[in-house]
């Protein structure tokens, strides 16, 4: 047939039944939206007419399709939808809402798929998004079933669906962001408030323990049901940084947190260790102040490191590798060379024992750290017992032969030592006490009696480390002291002496000090 012809066709034909037509297969549709099964077949050819009969006509093509059928067939659509919409916005629930808005859409594709042209797809389903979800979102959202409820019961399926059906809408993603962050904020305040009453000091990481299960959980949110979406990611970190740094000692407990996992003998138990370094890392991300952190972290890993209570030398490793991909190099390094120092502090001690064997009747064992790297370059004044004098000198020597230009300096306040002490003819013990505590004992191989003042005058140590670590060996409860007047201060004329009636099951025993009195220990 000639394009003439289709114009016949077209002017005492299609003209006059237009509209009944298209009016005839609207109701069909109406009709299968309502659940009444429709015979697609007819209504393909139906519409086909439209658009074949523009095709056929010269500057009509899909005009005529989308004058005299799609215009209605959206409009209609959108009024279905509008309706239909509220009447389930009044009785539904959150979840079961998106159910059947999910449904709605997927029907409508499915028409576009079976006898809709193609051209109508974004007009079709935009106005069924509008009614069903855009129009709706702040309620649905608000609704006592909705977004609140649905992340507190971790309800992953309908979150998941949520984000399907509003990642089509055009900014529908942002208010469920925004709730999130919002809900994700209570939480973690809550959490923030609930530390503040704790009259432990949340010995037991309570706090951390909670932000890194939140963290978990909502991470995981964001991975596996919103698709990781950058607008969820930001949303996320919006939230934790809010209450993270609300008090500056949340990064004191991490740092806190992080060295009684990696300590040995630690009580601290964590079911997967390599997802805890990472949430404990993204955690540190979110400090604005980094610096607390990094001073409190430094201290926990030069103690583990010097006290040789790391647990796991990759797992320090491991942590400080991801500490270098969330900050950088600059802070890292030092960590890096502290750990680079101790390694070649064995073997600088394995050559020593190796040229000078046992001769100077003492095991001395040295960390050679870098100024620099560590996080304290301030050295104590100290007096180093004779009993030791030769074997360091030895030692210094030893260094600076292989080592010229450099200088050393001993830190008395750091490390620790066994001694071997006979507290009777019957009774001998090993302790393992601090060097500074080694140096309080070794004076009583000269007196059975010293002052605190002939202890501060022999060994310089300053007044406040000499109190709290002699009155760690006097202790009621270790006794390895006796002291005149049995008090607990101290002053000059106060004397010390070994006691004689000491008592102890081990054979080596491990005297604690007591941290409270020890104002600049350097294990925070």
């Amino acid at each position: 047939m000639s394009e003439s012809g289709f114009s016949l066709f077209r002017k005492h034909v299609f003209d006059k039944f237009k509209d009944p037509v298209s009016a005839a297969v609207l109701d069909c549709i109406r009709r299968e939206r309502e659940h009444e099964e429709q015979d697609r077949d007819v209504l393909r050819e139906s519409v086909a007419v439209f658009v074949e009969l523009g095709q056929k006509l010269s500057k009509v093509d899909l005009q005529l399709y989308k004058e005299d059928f799609e215009r209605g067939f959206v409009e209609a659509a959108r009024q279905f939808y509008q309706v239909t919409s509220r009447a389930w916005m009044d009785q539904d629930s959150c979840p079961d809402y998106m159910v059947k808005a999910e449904k709605c859409v997927e029907e409508e594709e499915g028409r576009l798929q079976s006898y809709i042209h193609q051209s109508t797809r974004e007009a079709l389903m935009r106005a069924t998004r509008d009614e069903l979800l855009k129009k709706h979102q702040d309620e649905l959202l608000q609704k006592q079933s909705g977004i609140a409820a649905l992340l507190e019961r971790e309800s992953r399926p309908d979150l998941a669906r949520m984000y399907r059906l509003f990642e089509s809408v055009e900014g529908g993603l942002q208010p469920v962001a925004d709730a999130m962050r919002e809900h994700v904020k209570r939480l973690g305040n809550n959490f923030i408030e609930e530390s503040k009453n704790q009259k432990d000091g949340d010995k037991n990481h309570e706090l951390v323990r909670n932000l890194i299960s939140l963290h978990e959980r909502f991470h995981g949110i964001v991975n596996n049901n919103f698709h990781n979406n950058q607008i969820f990611q930001k949303a996320l970190k919006e939230a934790f940084e809010d209450f993270i740094n609300r008090e500056y000692y949340t990064s004191n407990l991490l740092a806190r947190f992080i060295n009684d996992v990696l300590k040995k003998g630690s009580k601290v138990a964590v079911e997967d260790l390599e997802k805890t370094l990472d949430h404990v890392v993204m955690l540190y991300g979110y400090i604005r102040d980094k610096d607390i952190f990094e001073r409190d972290y430094q201290l926990f890993l030069s103690n583990r490191l010097l006290q040789g209570l790391s647990q796991s030398e990759q797992a320090e490793r491991r942590m400080i590798g991801k500490l270098k991909t969330e900050c950088g190099y600059q802070w890292t390094s030092k960590l890096e060379s502290m750990f680079k120092d101790v390694q070649l502090s064995n073997e600088l001690n394995v050559n020593f024992r190796r040229n000078h064997g046992d001769k100077f009747g003492v095991e001395l064992y040295t960390n050679v750290c870098t100024t620099g790297c560590w996080p304290s370059s301030s050295i104590p004044p100290c007096n180093l017992p004779p009993q030791l004098k030769g074997v360091t000198e030895a030692f210094k020597k030893f260094y600076l032969a292989a080592h010229s230009g450099r200088r050393l300096q001993w830190r008395c306040d750091q490390g620790k030592a066994d001694v071997m002490v006979q507290f009777n003819p019957k009774t001998k013990k090993v302790l393992s006490v601090s060097t500074y505590q080694m140096m309080v004992l070794l004076l009583f191989c000269m007196k059975d009696k010293v002052s605190f003042k002939e202890m501060q005058d022999q060994t310089q140590i300053p007044t406040d480390e000499l109190q709290a670590h002699v009155l760690s060996l006097a202790h009621p409860k270790v006794k390895v002291l006796l002291k005149n007047p049995n008090t607990n201060k101290v002053a000059d004329d106060h004397e010390f002496m070994i006691n004689s009636k000491y008592k102890n099951a081990l054979y080596k025993v491990k005297v604690p000090l007591l941290m409270k009195l020890a104002k600049n220990n350097k294990e925070i």
